[in-house]
């Protein structure tokens, strides 16, 4: 059987061997910083906060397709002889966080060189971006998940992504409010608890729930 670490190693080779894709939401980063540079010369905070948060919604969105909705009929039998439910979902919640991670990194650089780094807390502003991007990751793998075993049905992405996504903009904006601020309060650490709790909570339904579509 396939370890969750070698079937990560395999969608990562995969990965190198269609490289566009990564180049182009990287180069769709580029083109969009520029864009809010040429009409926001002088950007606000508050400004500066929502459109990071939204950049990081729409570059992590573009990853959907890394989880099961481009996967043939042949190369989900193949992944069915040689792991479990557990690895497969794994595996790709793993993969997809990883490589929207680099996103956010290459992102962050961008758009903090071109328009500014506003945000004085920055240990908290980084493990706080760091877990709404996981915490998507997860929710697209899984929407991904149902989608292909509902014969890639795309209705279901925005209809299944919607109730799952909700919660985690909802506590990513509100701590990142107060991460603005120029006291960080005690209360921000708390909604950092709950936005981790909140990835793992996703995980744990993503495995519990592909079981079930791994038997179909």
């Amino acid at each position: 059987m396939y370890s969750v670490f070698k079937l990560v190693k395999l969608f990562f080779v995969l990965e190198w061997r269609q490289k566009f894709a990564v180049q182009g939401v990287i180069v769709q980063m580029f083109a969009s910083v520029i864009l809010i540079f040429l009409c926001l010369n002088l950007i606000e905070i508050q400004v500066w906060n929502a459109l990071f948060w939204l950049m990081i919604l729409f570059n992590t969105m573009n990853n959907i397709a890394r989880g099961f909705i481009s996967e043939s009929e042949g190369k989900m039998i193949y992944y069915h002889s040689i792991c479990k439910a557990e690895s497969l979902i794994l595996s790709k919640i793993i993969f997809n966080s990883l490589v929207s991670l680099f996103l956010l990194l290459v992102f962050t650089i961008v758009y903090s060189v071109v328009l500014g780094f506003k945000i004085k807390w920055i240990f908290a502003f980084v493990i706080l971006s760091a877990l709404f991007t996981i915490g998507l990751s997860s929710v697209f793998t899984l929407v991904s998940a149902i989608t292909q075993n509902a014969g890639n049905n795309y209705i279901l992405i925005p209809v299944l992504g919607l109730p799952l996504m909700i919660p985690l903009v909802m506590i990513t904006v509100k701590c990142s409010k107060k991460i603005l601020s120029q006291v960080l309060v005690s209360s921000a650490y708390y909604d950092i608890g709950a936005l981790l709790l909140l990835d793992f909570m996703i995980i744990y339904l993503a495995v519990i729930l592909y079981k079930f579509l791994w038997k179909n």
